[in-house]
């Protein structure tokens, strides 16, 4: 029996984002946070809970224990991890299949939510802008909630594009569980209230009230925890990461000084206003690549018609419009990674089919379906390639390289050691030994060192380190550590000198 085109398409697409992350990915050493979801996954299902076993040094003004709850990461994606865990077991290849069943939800709502607002062939041209997007598979690589926050976003606007009863219910529901993925999207309310939200008070008020119940138990929780039920790390230590006149990119997160906004305001001012001015233009430069580029050419057409109430689609690109204005002005402020935009790719994908679609109509030159075929292959420009692919095969390569080291350690210390480490993250996961992200400061190195009672130093940059310290830091260092593994140059595995 013959599959029909579109079915055939689809089936394509998704085999290649799959052949893609399979072909790149060997674990998640020096890719993104994924260490982090991984081993909160591992947690729950062990039965620990939402227990953090790489913990940043400013995480110890809070909590000195080590373990200790966790502080930093929403807890939708661990917990999607968790299922999965629980089903196969923990590790890197299990991690690396629910990313790619996250990627292929998101393709196949793409195709959905497309069909519905255009036809199955516009649906299926955004499922492909889905599908082969770079910057879709990477974060899909990175094990980052991205993907699967973009994947509940589109589902949630979706629910309220029906007309079924319960509709708003559910679709606050799934909202919800967005922003227990990723905590910023809950600034997306105003503009999904705006656009797709019957204007009724009662409706909106329906669904702001699913929304705060479905996200209550986990701030019921961090009010039992934490006594405060929006605490987060993120509010002392994003929003003066990046500054230039700091020591390090983390400099925050690796010191013993809670820097929240007020602070940074009150006491570097400008340097706050720079790194928004440069949050901001680092995402004009970065945002034409996560659409490849010639993406902007339909967007900035539907942008031209902003105002024109008769033309189709519009609520649903000024949802998307600003929505990433949002998340670009927050994420200036804050971590200024560019696959924040990627919890928006499906809206940007339909968007650009909604734009192509105005432009062959209204622009006489594509009428002539020759030119209208290149305008839309121009959408799949591979604005990364090679250097995407490149970076991934050098970390690739370094996962491979390193694997026995964390063996090593693992074999080297016991279950209750902890590890001080300027790899904390991979440690944590591959070691199953608690870990803390060495401070940039040498005396705080020592202070961590107190503080957790660490038996080890692993340091994957022994060069880096050892640069960066006084001939009287490294004297005193080396005079309460003592070396038992290591690669000259490269890294090192210190015990701790407690004669």
């Amino acid at each position: 029996m013959k599959l029909p085109f579109r079915i055939t398409a689809l089936i394509f697409i998704l085999a290649l984002s799959c052949c893609y992350i399979a072909y790149f990915f060997d674990g998640y050493l020096g890719l993104s946070d994924g260490n982090d979801y991984a081993g909160l996954a591992r947690n729950i299902v062990s039965g620990d809970g939402f227990m953090l076993g790489h913990v940043y040094p400013l995480a110890l003004t809070f909590d000195q224990s080590i373990p200790q709850p966790d502080n930093m990461w929403a807890p939708g994606y661990p917990v999607y991890l968790a299922f999965w865990f629980l089903l196969f077991g923990a590790n890197d290849f299990i991690v690396m299949m629910a990313a790619i069943a996250a990627t292929w939800l998101l393709i196949l709502l793409t195709y959905r939510v497309g069909s519905q607002l255009l036809n199955s062939n516009w649906g299926l041209l955004a499922a492909a802008l889905i599908g082969l997007n770079q910057s879709v598979l990477k974060v899909a690589l990175e094990g980052s909630p991205e993907i699967l926050t973009a994947a509940l976003l589109i589902l949630s606007g979706s629910l309220m594009l029906g007309k079924f009863r319960g509709r708003v219910i559910l679709s606050g529901f799934v909202f919800g569980l967005t922003i227990l993925c990723r905590y910023q999207i809950a600034l997306l309310a105003l503009p999904a209230i705006l656009y797709f939200i019957d204007k009724d008070s009662k409706t909106v008020m329906l669904w702001v009230g699913v929304i705060f119940a479905t996200v209550s138990p986990w701030l019921i929780r961090n009010i039992a925890v934490f006594g405060n039920p929006f605490f987060t790390l993120q509010t002392y230590g994003e929003f003066t990461k990046g500054m230039g006149h700091l020591k390090h990119y983390y400099y925050t997160y690796r010191s013993f000084t809670p820097m929240t906004f007020w602070y940074a305001l009150g006491n570097f001012p400008f340097y706050l206003f720079k790194k928004f001015i440069a949050g901001n233009v680092f995402f004009a430069l970065n945002f034409p690549a996560v659409v490849n580029f010639f993406g902007v050419i339909p967007l900035a057409y539907l942008a031209k018609k902003f105002s024109d109430p008769n033309e189709t689609g519009m609520a649903f690109f000024k949802f998307t419009a600003v929505s990433l204005v949002i998340v670009m002005g927050v994420s200036s402020l804050g971590g200024q990674h560019w696959r924040h935009i990627v919890n928006l790719q499906v809206f940007l994908a339909i968007s650009i089919a909604f734009g192509l679609r105005s432009i062959i109509a209204n622009v006489p030159f594509f009428r002539r379906k020759t030119f209208a075929a290149v305008l839309i292959l121009l959408m799949f420009f591979p604005a990364r390639i090679p250097f995407q692919e490149l970076e991934l095969l050098n970390a690739s390569k370094t996962v491979r390289a390193a694997l026995p080291v964390y063996q090593m350690i693992k074999s080297e210390s016991e279950p209750g050691d902890v590890i001080i480490s300027d790899a904390s993250d991979a440690v944590w996961w591959y070691t199953g030994r608690s870990s803390v992200w060495i401070p940039v400061l040498y005396p705080d190195v020592a202070k961590a060192v107190e503080i957790t009672d660490a038996e080890y130093i692993y340091l994957e940059d022994i060069s880096g380190f050892l640069s960066g310290l006084s001939n009287e830091e490294i004297m005193d260092f080396y005079s309460r550590v003592f070396q038992i593994q290591g690669e000259l140059g490269r890294w090192a595995l210190f015990k701790r000198n407690r004669e």
